[in-house]
């Protein structure tokens, strides 16, 4: 009989919310019990309801449980892994477990310079006078005002904000601070590591439920490339919710006037296109890509690393470039596709290849289309909504279909 085996998500939303801990918590439980395999896995699909774990008990099959936020459900998924429940009332079990979640949570946040996600829990002691002082704010500061300086954040421009939808718009950006960093950083025998990236956006919305800081955090994947992050200017095309309050933000940030970027923060790793500190002794023989909404974000970086001399301006060995066949599953609504002249490029790209090593572009595309909303306040009304049909119809290496993801 197989060993019971546990896989602990670790994609990015779901180590925000302690994914490490989750993992750690349940290697302590399983232990009390007998023990099973527990693992570091990629996203498993349920983002919103992370952190998430699957379970392959000994006897066989799959299980997936979502927000695994508590110790009683870490240890549901040890009694359910391997068919004995911790005795959760042992005091050796809540003394290996007390405050491993927050403290693994605050770890990460401050890993990636999320200072306010690092502070919110934290009373006092030395710990969050050393965030408040990296966050810019020294002994006596005052809390409700943004700082002069935020470590590893500098100021950019806006320069352009064009609707690309009645939801959704485009966001060009620019700094000349030296400081802001590159994706790939390289010299003094540094070999660069390819990767895709992403930025925090500090949404200065004042006091709010996230952390003492008057700011939230929120991360977004530029479009344009990282040699133009280089060149000192970002492209971001952010989703506008009516509800939502770092993106209400900052679609009323007038061009001219400068927002809080951090230093680029690491998303995949290439070829593997998984997060660094996983298992990735593989290179993959071709890559499906299932993505939806503004996840499309993800797809102009993944493509740059079949080029990068070209695209990114950097050097990397050919085994660790994408000169694989990718296909590409891609849901949008009606009213808010995007980056669809983009798509249509990379498809035309790939049905256009003399070679016929499917090296270039997508290879496939299924593109799931559903109904406009049907109410709600579009933010741009006044946008014409993009026509998927005729940018993609026309390709014969894409499918079009009325469904839902």
């Amino acid at each position: 009989m197989a060993r019971p085996e546990v896989l602990v998500c670790h994609a990015s939303t779901c180590r925000e919310r302690g994914g490490e801990a989750v993992l750690t918590e349940i290697e302590e439980l399983a232990a009390t019990v007998g023990g099973c395999s527990v693992h570091a896995v990629g996203c498993l699909g349920y983002c919103n309801q992370a952190p998430n774990v699957l379970i392959r008990p000994a006897e066989g099959g799959e299980t997936v449980r979502v927000r695994v936020s508590t110790l009683e459900r870490s240890a549901d998924v040890v009694a359910r892994a391997t068919g004995v429940a911790p005795d959760l009332d042992d005091e050796t079990v809540k003394a290996r477990t007390a405050g491993l979640r927050a403290a693994r949570a605050r770890d990460h946040a401050r890993s990636v310079f999320k200072w306010n996600a690092a502070l919110k829990g934290l009373q006092g002691g030395m710990e969050r006078r050393e965030i408040l002082e990296v966050a810019g704010f020294l002994d006596g500061s005052d809390l409700a005002k943004m700082p002069d300086a935020i470590c590893d954040y500098t100021r950019w421009t806006l320069d352009a904000c064009a609707p690309v939808s009645k939801h959704s718009a485009r966001f060009v950006f620019s700094s000349t601070d030296r400081k802001r960093g590159t994706p790939h950083p390289r010299g003094r025998g540094r070999m660069i590591a390819p990767v895709t990236w992403h930025t925090t956006l500090l949404a200065e919305v004042g006091a709010n439920a996230e952390g003492p800081l008057p700011w939230i955090e929120r991360d977004y994947t530029p479009v344009s490339t990282a040699h133009d992050w280089e060149q000192g200017r970002v492209e971001l095309v952010v989703k506008i919710y009516e509800n939502g309050l770092a993106t209400s933000w900052l679609a009323k940030v007038p061009v001219g006037a400068t927002v809080w970027l951090s230093r680029p923060v690491e998303t995949l790793r290439v070829p593997y296109l998984v997060a660094d500190g996983m298992a990735y002794k593989f290179r993959p023989a071709s890559v499906l890509l299932v993505l939806a909404g503004t996840g499309v974000v993800a797809l102009p970086q993944v493509l740059a690393h079949r080029d990068p001399s070209h695209k990114l301006r950097i050097s990397t060995a050919r085994r660790d470039q994408l000169k694989v066949p990718i296909d590409l599953v891609l849901s949008f609504r009606e009213d808010d596709a995007l980056l669809v002249e983009d798509v249509a490029t990379f498809c035309r790209e790939a049905a256009d290849d003399a070679q016929g090593e499917a090296a270039t572009g997508v290879r496939n595309l299924e593109l799931l289309l559903t109904p406009a909303a049907a109410d709600g306040r579009p933010p741009y009304p006044e946008a014409a909504a993009p026509d998927a049909f005729a940018a993609l119809d026309a390709s014969q290496n894409v499918t079009i279909t009325r469904a839902r993801l």
